[in-house]
């Protein structure tokens, strides 16, 4: 038994001794959780003032409720104070460090005297009077014993060093994240840098494309403007030229379409560059414009119709000149965005988080000792050496930023994004690499908290099979028979039925920690909540079928428990064998298939138990108010597995 169990154990005893009336509270970073000391003082304060004034007209040798209850928490800390005095002797030997945890427990009970101050706050609350000392001596006690649960909530080393590296390994991973979104940020900005110049030196060309166009239009314009009217082959070589002309422009109008046009591993456009993408459009239909009355005024001047020739050779130099000015507004939305880029300084100060991450991961891996570490490059002397997972990726990505950073300082671009490609390469083999590590820790924390649950189930199984027998042949006797012999019997049932209730209560107490399944805790709710049912119901001497029955689902709920523990211990041992292991570092306990077939039976022993209650009542072998109350019980916990079941739906849907 490690201190792990210990501690979920005691912890689920001082809910037992509350009786449920326990809170909650998460402090801290991460998945630890303290168990806070339960709040029977805000019971207290509500419940007594009422009591009180009852009390002042009641006669004196009434018993009063608030003692009889304060009772029952001094015997409740009685047998806490003895589990723990035995389980520290069989500590002594396995575990002394752990049975030096317990024997702190009872030195610092025993000097803050809370077993004896129960006693006082019993005679306290036995007289109405002193309802107001009671209440704050109950606030004191309840202080004082924080100090206990301190103690036993002290994490044993082995599990509090993982839990400090899952969360170390947890803050890298956070800030990796962070600078793995930057890099793509950059690498994105480069690609539309790299294509703002290569846009760039287009348009450059189109212009001068433009420019070469209008001039040759001009000329043909010029030409035909002469006074002398050109003969029949003159007109025919003008024509053709204008044809040509024509062809030339259209095909710029086709080539200024796909100005800019990404690559499929480009990133989305910049304002600036999608502005100057549509002034390159505009230009491309200008220039479509150029080409159709360029065609026009050929056939204006194979037809011989000068005048209509030149009035289309107008409009078609109007349109290259539209086209022209269009394409220098592209320009200058280009270099207004490659004036306002700092892309070099950017990368290096990304560069410096790269760096400064592999530094602290390095120290904190050297105080640690680097458990989580993979083997890392052979050093000058040949030995290996650990390095933390990722933090050799992540010096190589620092290199590669550094590179493309000097890249983008000289204006190479093209040879910006290919180092930032290998740094975007490196963080992503370092964010799997943290990511194996986690899964690797996590998988460890499960497999330990499924080993605890598997032998408290059997453990509880066992002694829950024994209860049944008895009660059964107590039943077989007869309760009209019962004699001393039984009583005594019957009052040692209900003992060890509250102690298993305290049992299950620890392992509700280990999946609420975990806190990745739905189900399972319910149903372990629903099995202490069971327990308890029947340890009262054998304080009161009732073996009768309905205690029975209650018997019977505790053991088949264990059972199923226990199967779906031992069935998923069984395929991570074969996920081990194969090499493989869970994908996911946030695994639950059970899968949803597991915990579906728990709902499923959870529901038939709400269906039994329905028949057992019918029957119960048509026998009239329990008092009425009995009956209304366990029928009451059985009605919240259906609509409890109705609840469950919704979140069971939505979690399956989400995934």
């Amino acid at each position: 038994m490690t201190f792990s169990t210990t501690r979920k154990l005691f912890c689920g005893m001082w809910r037992g001794l509350t009786d449920g009336a326990a809170r909650w509270s998460r402090i801290g970073s991460g998945s630890r959780w303290l168990f806070v000391v339960p709040a029977i003082a805000t019971w207290l304060v509500v419940v007594a003032p009422a009591s009180g004034q009852e009390g002042e007209s009641s006669a004196p040798s009434e018993i009063n409720p608030l003692g009889v209850k304060e009772q029952m928490v001094r015997d409740r800390f009685q047998r806490f104070e003895d589990r723990v005095f035995r389980l520290r002797d069989q500590l002594d030997e396995g575990e002394p460090d752990n049975a030096t945890r317990l024997r702190r427990v009872l030195e610092r009970a025993g000097e803050l005297g809370l077993a004896d101050r129960l006693d006082e706050l019993v005679e306290l609350f036995g007289d109405p009077s002193t309802y107001s000392e009671a209440l704050e001596q109950q606030e004191k006690w309840l202080a004082d014993s924080d100090r206990l649960l301190a103690i036993l909530l002290e994490r044993d080393s082995d599990n509090q060093e993982r839990q400090d590296e899952i969360e170390r390994l947890q803050e890298y991973q956070e800030q990796l994240n962070q600078i793995l979104d930057q890099e793509r940020a950059l690498r994105q900005a480069s690609a539309q840098r790299a294509l703002s110049k290569r846009m760039g030196k287009q348009l450059d060309q189109a212009m001068k494309r433009v420019d070469a166009l209008l001039k040759r239009q001009q000329d043909l314009s010029a030409e035909l403007q002469k006074p002398s009217a050109p003969d029949g082959d003159a007109a025919e070589d003008q024509a053709k030229k204008q044809e040509a002309l024509s062809r030339d422009t259209e095909q710029l109008a086709e080539d200024l379409k796909g100005l800019g046009d990404l690559k499929p591993e480009e990133s989305a456009d910049t304002p600036k560059l999608e502005a100057a993408r549509d002034a390159s459009k505009s230009a491309s239909e200008s220039a479509q414009q150029g080409s159709k009355s360029m065609s026009g005024a050929a056939e204006k001047m194979q037809a011989g119709q000068s005048g209509s020739a030149e009035k289309k050779q107008e409009a078609a130099e109007e349109a290259l000149e539209e086209a022209r000015k269009k394409l220098e507004e592209a320009k200058r939305e280009l270099d207004a965005q490659a004036e306002s880029d700092d892309q070099g300084k950017q990368q290096e100060e990304v560069a410096k988080k790269t760096g400064d991450l592999s530094k602290q991961m390095k120290s904190e891996s050297g105080q640690s000792g680097g458990k989580s570490g993979k083997s890392g490059k052979s050093g000058k002397s040949g030995e290996s050496k650990e390095s933390p997972p990722g933090q050799e990726s992540l010096e190589q990505a620092e290199q590669d930023m550094d590179d493309a950073a000097e890249s983008l300082d000289q204006d190479k671009t093209e040879d910006a994004t290919k180092s930032q490609d290998e740094a975007i390469e490196d963080l992503e083999q370092a964010a799997k690499e943290l990511d194996e590590a986690l899964n690797q820790l996590r998988q460890e924390e499960r497999e330990e908290t499924l080993r605890d649950l598997e032998s408290r189930f059997r453990e509880m199984l066992t002694k829950q099979r024994g209860i049944n027998e008895t009660t059964l042949q107590l039943h077989e006797i007869g309760q009209t028979n019962f004699k001393r012999t039984e009583h005594l019997q019957l009052a040692d049932l209900s003992d060890q039925q509250r102690t298993l209730f305290e049992d299950a209560s620890a392992c509700l107490h280990i999946l609420d920690e975990d806190g990745t399944t739905v189900v399972f805790p319910r149903v372990v709710e629903q099995i202490a909540e069971d327990m308890s049912i029947v340890a009262r119901r054998l304080a009161d001497r009732k073996v009768a079928a309905l205690t029975q029955a209650i018997e019977a689902e505790i053991v088949d709920a264990l059972e199923q428990l226990l199967e779906a523990v031992q069935k998923m211990q069984k395929e991570n041992e074969q996920q081990k064998q194969g090499g493989s292991q869970s994908d996911s570092g946030e695994a639950p306990l059970l899968p949803a298939s597991a915990e579906l077939k728990l709902l499923r039976a959870s529901q038939q022993r709400i269906n039994t138990r329905t028949a057992v209650l019918q029957e119960a009542e048509t026998l009239g072998v329990d008092p009425g108010v009995e009956l209304s109350d366990a029928k009451r019980t059985l009605a919240e916990r259906q609509i409890e597995t109705a609840k469950t079941a919704s979140e069971m739906r939505d979690r399956t849907q989400q995934h």
